[in-house]
């Protein structure tokens, strides 16, 4: 059955279903109804939690094993399936549809995609988890949503938001849940128990729109120079690992570079959205831009490890805007 994310909790309170899916497009929301159904399965003595992010060659047969490994004293185990931007593929469709035909009593199955390509919403595997579970779809929120979400943060927070200074943190976001949710955190530990208005909100929050480096990775790859940096100057705030921006680097452009080869992004891991940037920007960088920017990278790392003198961020700064 379908029901939303605000009838969650008396859904819960009723009965604790085997069968969750939680489908949104941003991880805040995720987690906000994972953490409901967790409360609640604590209470249901389910002790044990395992999970799978899903990927291209993941096996399925933890979905089968799993019910023949639990002990003859019946322990009760979560089961976690992470799908990221698209399905679970042909096996794991078919692995889900046949779990979903006898679900197992002792085992509390939560699939959750974040970013879910559309296809999906009509598949089968869908389909079937939904004819024995529960199956939340979160759209993305309007800005009255957004405005409501954000005042219940607030008292959950001890403060109070007023208008014009939510509408600025509105703004400065650009809607993001978890950079937002971080900006009232970092607020509510500024200004315990007080109001927040538009003058603090203007001293007080940062120039940026987001916190994770995959961010970083959407914004490199279509060309978006100003919010790369700006993602990038958060990034470098927060204390992220050199390291971690020089992979996601790589990885961009080893992607690219397999698209301008082949001419298709068959084999890609990622969901619509990423192969549609992949297309674009294959179709404006030569190979020798390319062979460049590994060069760089190679130059950035050896600074990373000491090799070079030269100041990694500089580096990776100078490759995200000349790139």
């Amino acid at each position: 059955m379908k029901i939303s994310d605000n009838n969650l909790i008396p859904s819960l309170d009723n009965n604790l279903q085997n069968i969750y899916v939680l489908l949104a497009d941003e991880s805040v929301r995720i987690k906000e109804c994972l953490d409901k159904i967790y409360s609640k399965a604590k209470l249901e003595l389910f002790t044990e939690k395992e999970t799978y992010v899903i990927e291209s060659k993941t096996k399925w047969d933890f979905l089968t094993s799993e019910s023949s490994n639990l002990d003859m004293f019946g322990s009760k185990k979560i089961i976690e399936i992470k799908l990221l931007g698209q399905g679970p593929g042909i096996k794991g469709s078919k692995a889900l549809k046949d779990y979903a035909k006898e679900p197992d009593s002792n085992i509390l199955l939560i699939v959750t995609a974040e970013g879910l390509d559309k296809k999906s919403f009509s598949s089968a595997w869908l389909k079937a988890l939904e004819q024995t579970g529960v199956i939340i779809s979160m759209k993305p929120f309007s800005k009255s949503d957004l405005l409501s979400w954000i005042d219940q943060k607030c008292n959950q927070n001890g403060i109070k938001i007023l208008k014009d200074a939510k509408l600025l943190l509105v703004e400065k976001t650009e809607g993001n849940l978890m950079a937002t949710l971080q900006e009232i955190n970092k607020l509510s530990l500024i200004f315990p128990s007080e109001e927040i208005d538009f003058n603090r909100m203007k001293k007080t929050i940062t120039n940026s729109s987001s916190f994770d480096i995959f961010d970083f990775s959407n914004a490199f790859i279509s060309g978006n120079k100003e919010k790369a940096v700006r993602i990038l100057e958060s990034l470098k705030l927060e204390g992220t690992p050199e390291s971690l921006i020089i992979w996601a680097l790589e990885r961009e452009l080893n992607n690219l570079f397999k698209v301008i080869k082949t001419g298709t992004v068959s084999g890609i891991w990622g969901p619509k959205n990423y192969l549609d940037k992949l297309k674009n920007s294959a179709q404006k960088v030569e190979k020798e831009e390319i062979y460049k920017a590994f060069k760089e990278i190679a130059l950035i790392d050896r600074s990373i490890k000491g090799h070079k003198k030269q100041n990694p961020w500089l580096g990776i700064r100078n490759l995200t805007l000349t790139f």
